[in-house]
């Protein structure tokens, strides 16, 4: 799940000229994710280590990524 979600971030930067801000995930997506970083201890590791903030749905079937504004500042949803 790691380099799945590095991947759509990278590809986010190139298609768009800018690094996405969030990235949309389930539950499930999350622990895998967590699993992949077992020396990590919170939430906030894991979005220092991802560079992006993460939004939780369990209605997002495959983790997108995207930036989002609210006016003119970042809508940060950890």
């Amino acid at each position: 799940m790691l380099s799945h979600v590095v991947k759509l971030v990278s590809s986010y930067e190139v298609d768009h000229g800018a690094r996405p801000n969030v990235v949309f995930m389930n539950e499930t997506h999350y622990s895998y994710l967590r699993e992949e970083l077992p020396g990590v201890r919170d939430h906030n590791d894991v979005i220092a280590i991802l560079g992006v903030d993460i939004a939780l749905s369990d209605e997002v079937l495959h983790p997108q990524v995207a930036t989002v504004r609210f006016a003119s500042e970042n809508i940060l949803v950890s």
